[in-house]
Order: structure tokens, then sequence, then C-alpha cells
């Protein structure tokens, strides 16, 4: 009897070891990441492609829900391909957080984890308790199930939490040891619980009490071992869009931002605003840590990031960062898709991205600017959109924008008072260098 008890106990702790806490971590080593944000994804049972979900999309924010799917399975392909060390995804998985498009979406990066990859999740503002989660089937748009945190939890138990290292017991962050040298922290910043059917979710994210508590207290272990943090939240840590920061920004930033610099960070990746954006924060002691926004994967060009860290063994790292596109005709050429748009779906993608995402007030631009107006002020609209969100409009492209012959429509709706010519003016007057590359040295 001793015996069995003994094998038993034995056996437990061998297989404690290869996963959760008790896993054996690797040596400190670089380690490459794929990251990707908000991805909005929709499973089949949500929508039919009917005329109503068509005019979501068409009336939505550019976000290329209509081929989320085929978007979502060649950036995952891809992933496979590569076999990264971790793929990460800063959240918003779903569309508006549908029961059936999160266990649909699981199920594919379950198969991408049978594939030698492992993958971490995190949820954004659309993902848990959303009281807007719903179908779009025919012309009748029908409430649907959603999901609480627990259920989040036990759908993607194996995107991170079952592999955590440490939990975090007042939210679904947690912690994971990519190796000895890498400690990756998914913080989760939504305030779920304060959602209701009159207010289906938040857009604006914070850390909770104890979350503070057991990021500290985990960051001081990183820094005792000679790990460096990499963190991964929703809502951003600094400031990418000066017309955007109530809401996107998140909550008490600089405190995350001292208490990071403090224990070694350098890096957070985040999402939330959909375009592909690099942005440094920057404490009151010239402190700094750098925030990648990453790009919606469901605008075109669909971009993810890989990243590359190296440890130094004392608690510092150089980083380089790249985001690139997902080729999506190569992945439906390797896989016999029809539809003719796959023949050149960048270009496809990139005119329904100026279209759409300049279609909503269309009407009021008419009746505030005129037919011959409001035309240019969306033709520059669109273009300054694709370079904005692709993480293209550098200075030289911005100037392009101002001096062509449109922009005198966006200098005249600026006059009228219609916002969006300030949106616009914010990203040319705010437009920098190269938003898709980033190199951070050990010693900055």
């Amino acid at each position: 009897m001793k015996k069995t008890l003994a094998a038993a106990l034995a056996a437990l702790l061998a297989a404690a070891a290869l996963s959760g806490c008790g896993r054996k971590v690797p040596p400190a080593a670089p380690a490459t990441l794929a990251v990707a944000s908000d991805l909005h994804y929709v499973g089949e049972a949500i929508e039919d492609g009917g005329e109503l979900f068509t005019r979501v999309v068409e009336e939505g924010d550019g976000r290329q829900l209509d081929y989320i799917r085929p978007i979502t399975d060649a950036f995952l392909a891809g992933v496979a391909e590569d076999k990264p060390d971790a793929l990460i995804l800063t959240g918003d998985l779903t569309f508006n957080g549908e029961k059936a498009s999160h266990q649909e979406l699981a199920a594919k990066l379950n198969k991408v984890v049978e594939a030698g990859v492992p993958v971490y999740v995190l949820p954004g503002n659309h993902d848990v308790n959303n009281y807007a989660a719903a179908t779009y089937l025919g012309s009748e748009q029908a409430a649907t199930d959603f999901v609480t945190p627990e259920e989040f939890e036990e759908i993607y138990k194996n995107c991170g939490f079952s592999a955590a290292d440490s939990r975090d017991n007042a939210s679904l962050s947690y912690m994971v040891k990519l190796n000895a040298g890498v400690w990756l922290f998914m913080l989760d910043t939504q305030p779920y619980y304060l959602h209701e059917p009159g207010f289906p979710y938040c857009v604006g994210g914070v850390v909770q009490d104890g979350t503070w508590t057991w990021l500290e207290k985990q960051l001081k272990k990183c820094a005792a071992a000679g790990a460096v943090p990499l963190v991964a939240l929703h809502q951003n840590l600094a400031v990418h869009n000066e017309r955007f920061t109530t809401g996107y920004r998140i909550y008490d930033n600089d405190r995350l931002g001292e208490l990071l610099a403090q224990y070694g960070g350098q890096l957070v990746f985040s999402g939330h605003l959909h375009p592909q954006h690099i942005a440094l924060w920057q404490g009151e002691e010239g402190q700094q840590v750098w925030d990648v926004a990453s790009e919606s994967l469901a605008v075109w060009p669909y971009l993810s990031g890989r990243v590359t860290v190296r440890p130094d063994g004392a608690g510092r790292a150089s980083y380089d960062y790249e985001a690139k596109p997902t080729d999506v005709t190569a992945w439906a050429a390797a896989t016999g898709q029809t539809d003719p748009v796959f023949a050149d779906f960048s270009a496809f993608g990139r005119e329904q991205f100026a279209q759409n995402s300049t279609s909503r007030g269309a009407d009021k631009f008419v009746e505030a600017l005129g037919e011959e107006d409001a035309a240019a002020f969306r033709r520059v609209m669109g273009e300054a959109n694709v370079l904005y969100f692709s993480g293209a409009l550098t200075r030289e492209a911005a100037d392009e924008l101002t001096a062509s012959p449109d922009w005198a429509a966006v200098t005249r709706a600026g006059e009228q008072g219609v916002d969006t010519a300030r949106y616009l003016s914010t990203l040319v007057n705010e437009a920098q260098g190269d938003h898709c590359h980033l190199h951070i040295d050990p010693a900055a």
C-alpha cells in the first residue's frame, strides 16, 4: 500500500513538473515571439453573410469582419509554420464576446498549441460579460450567449491559464516564465464586473487593487532572478494619439509605468486603438517604457509583430521588433480557396478599408461640405487611414497628404467645425517615423 501511494505521489510530482507552477523552466535564452491584437473574430454561427451583417461591416470602423475567418486562418497558419517560442494575443479576441465565437477561435488556437507553439491570451474590453453579444442572421439581429470570466478561462485553458507559473486572484492576469531570463506578464485590465444590459461593455481599462499587489510581488521575483519582464495588456500604457486618451490609455498609467521601470521593464504590448503605433511612456524621473500597440488583425494589411528578446542575465535585454503583414493570398493558394478576391487579397482589403473606414457619417459630410468637397474629404481620409493604421504615416507621407489638392477640403471642413477634420489634422501633425520597427538596447 505504501509503495502504491509513493508511486502515485511521484507521478503527481512528475506531472506538476511539466505544467503550471511546477513545470521545468527552460534556461535563459533569446526568445522569439509573435504578437497580435484585436482579432474581433466572428464565428460561423454568428453571421450568414447576409444584408444585415454586410451593413454592419460597411458602416463600421473599417474592420474586415466579413473575411475575418480566412484572415485568422492565414495568420495562424503562418505562426504554426514560423514556430516562434510563443504567440501572444492582447485582447478583443471576438467581435462582441459571443460565446460561439470564443469557442470557435479557441479550437483554432488549440491546433497552434498542438503544433508546438504555446499561445497566451488575455481578454479585451469586448470579450467578457458583453451584453452586446448578438447574431446577425438574415435581416434579424438577436441577443446570444456571452462568456463570464470563469467561462473565458475555461475556454482558453490551453492558451496560458493552465501553463501559468503564477495566477492573480483578483483578475484573469497571469505570469509565465518563457525561460529563466524572460518572464511574460499577461495583465487583465478589464472592468467587466461593471457591465450590464444598458452598459454592455467598458472601453477603458484599470488594474484591480489585488492585481497591483500580485504584479509587484511577481516583478520583484523576476528582478531577483535576473530575468526581464515582458508585459502584455489590452489598453495602452502610453499616449498614442492626443485625441484618443480617455478610454484608450489605461487609468493610472503612470503608476504602471513607474512600477515596470523600477523592475527592469522596457517594453509592453497593447492594442485597443487598432492602428499600428509605437509610443514611449516617460516618467517624471526620466524612466522610459516603450509601448507597441499592435494593429487590429481585422484591418488591412493584417499586421502582427515578431519580437526577439535577448536577456543579458542581469535583468536587462535587447529587443528587436518588426510588424509584418499576413499573406492571405498565399494561404488561399495553399489551401485551395476559390473566392476570386483571394487572387490579390491585399489590394482588395486596402480598397475595402479605405472605403469602409470613411463611410460612417458620410451623409453628414455631404450635408456639411457639399458633394464635391465631401468626395475629396473622403478620398484624403481614406488614404490617411490606410497610412496611419498600417504604421506608415511618416513625416514625408503626411506632407504629401497635406500638399494634395484634396487637402483643401479638409481645411474648409475644419473651418466649419467638422470634427473628423480635426482627427485628420491630428494625424498629420503627429506623424513621425516608422511604426513597424523598434530596437531597444539594454543600456537605453
